[in-house]
C-alpha cells in the first residue's frame, strides 16, 4: 500500500535529513559542517529548523560536546538506512553477464533468425547463460508500435519507413544477388539489369510491403520483370526453383541461407553494387542505458560483423567465379 504523502514530502527539505544524518553521526555542528563543505552557520540553522520540525532538540550541550536525545538516537539507524538506498537508488547499476537472469523479447525475419541465432546464441551460452532470448516474426509496418508499447525490447531487419525517435544502428549491409537452379535455367556469371528482364521471378517482399529496389532498378533502366508468383514468405522459393526455369532475387544474408536449402541452387552477383540494403537494429530510446539491453546489442553487433565478414568473402568469391552457390 502506498502511504506517501508527497505534499508533506515537498515542504520537507531532504538535503537537511543529510544533515541531520551527519549530525547524529559526528554530535558536532563544526564537525559536520567540515564534513558537509558548509559553514558552521548554516549547518546551525539548519539544526535549528529540524528542531523546530521535531519538536525536540536532537542534540543537546553536555559537558564540552554534544550528546543524542533518545529521539535522535532512535532516528540514526533508520535514517542510514535510508540514505543509503537513496544513495544507491540513482547510481548505475552493476551488470554481470554471467549471473544475469532474464528475458529479452527480439523480432526479426524468421530467415535472418537462421543467418543470425545460431552464432549469438553459442555466445550467449558462453557468456550469459541465464540470458533467454524470446524471437517472434513482425512485419516490419508493426514494429514501431511494438517498440513504443514495450511488447518487444528490439529488432532486427529492414526498416525503411520508421520513426527516427527510434534508435537504430545499421548492422550489416546485404547486396542483392539472384538464385536460380542451375538444371531449370542458365544464366552468366554476373547479371545486369536486362538479364534481369528476360527471365521470369518469383517475388516476395523482404520490406513487407508492396515496393522492390529490384522493380524500382528495372524501371531506372526502362525495363520490368515478369512476376510468375509473389508471396508473403520466402520458405517455398527452393521447392519452386527446383521446378520452374525462374529466378529470385534477395539480400545475399537471405540468399545464403535459401540456397542451402537445395544442393541445385545457385547464386549470381548482380553487377550494380548499389543494390543492396541496410539490416538493422532498432530500439526504444528508453533502453538506451539499460546494461543489460546494451550488452545484448552489443552481441548482436558482434555477431553481425562477422556475419558481414563471411558475406563479403563469399561475395568476393562469387563475383571471380569460384563459388556457384
Amino acid at each position: 500500500m502506498n502511504n506517501i504523502n508527497p505534499v508533506q514530502l515537498r515542504r520537507l527539505d531532504l538535503n537537511s535529513l543529510v544533515v541531520l544524518h551527519t549530525l547524529l553521526t559526528t554530535c558536532s555542528v563544526s564537525a559536520s559542517a567540515e564534513k558537509l563543505c558548509l559553514g558552521q552557520p548554516a549547518v546551525s540553522h539548519i539544526l535549528k529548523r529540524l528542531r523546530q520540525r521535531t519538536g525536540d532538540p536532537l542534540l543537546y550541550r553536555h559537558g564540552r560536546g554534544m550528546v543524542l536525545t533518545p529521539l535522535a538516537a532512535s532516528l540514526l539507524q533508520p535514517l542510514t538506512q535510508w540514505l543509503q538506498q537513496g544513495q544507491q537508488l540513482l547510481q548505475p547499476q552493476a551488470f554481470d553477464p554471467a549471473t544475469a537472469q532474464a528475458k529479452v523479447r527480439l523480432a526479426m525475419p524468421d530467415l535472418l533468425e537462421v543467418a543470425l541465432l545460431p552464432a549469438l546464441i553459442i555466445q550467449l551460452q558462453d557468456c550469459a547463460p541465464g540470458l533467454q532470448l524470446e524471437v517472434q516474426a513482425m512485419p516490419s509496418a508493426e514494429v514501431g508500435q511494438a517498440l513504443e508499447s514495450q511488447r518487444i525490447d528490439c529488432a532486427i531487419g529492414y526498416f525503411p519507413h520508421l520513426t527516427s525517435r527510434l534508435r537504430r544502428q545499421t548492422l550489416l549491409v546485404s547486396r542483392f544477388v539472384c538464385l536460380h537452379h542451375q538444371d531449370r535455367l542458365q544464366l552468366p556469371a554476373t547479371l545486369h539489369a536486362a538479364d534481369l528482364a528476360d527471365v521470369p521471378h518469383v517475388y516476395t517482399s523482404y520490406a513487407g510491403d508492396s515496393a522492390s529496389m529490384v522493380d524500382d532498378y528495372l524501371h531506372q533502366h526502362g525495363l520490368q520483370r515478369r512476376i510468375l508468383v509473389s508471396m508473403a514468405s520466402l520458405l517455398a522459393i527452393p521447392a519452386l526453383l527446383e521446378q520452374l526455369p525462374a529466378v529470385s532475387v534477395l539480400p545475399d544474408v537471405i540468399g545464403q541461407v535459401v540456397s542451402q536449402r537445395s544442393h541445385g541452387l545457385q547464386l549470381k552477383p548482380i553487377a550494380d553494387a548499389d543494390l543492396s540494403i541496410g539490416v538493422e537494429l532498432l530500439w526504444h530510446p528508453g533502453l538506451e542505458a539499460d546494461p543489460l539491453q546494451a550488452f545484448l546489442r552489443q552481441r548482436i553487433c558482434h555477431q553481425a560483423a562477422q556475419l558481414q565478414a563471411s558475406l563479403d568473402r563469399a561475395a568476393a568469391a562469387c563475383r571471380s567465379g569460384r563459388s556457384s552457390g
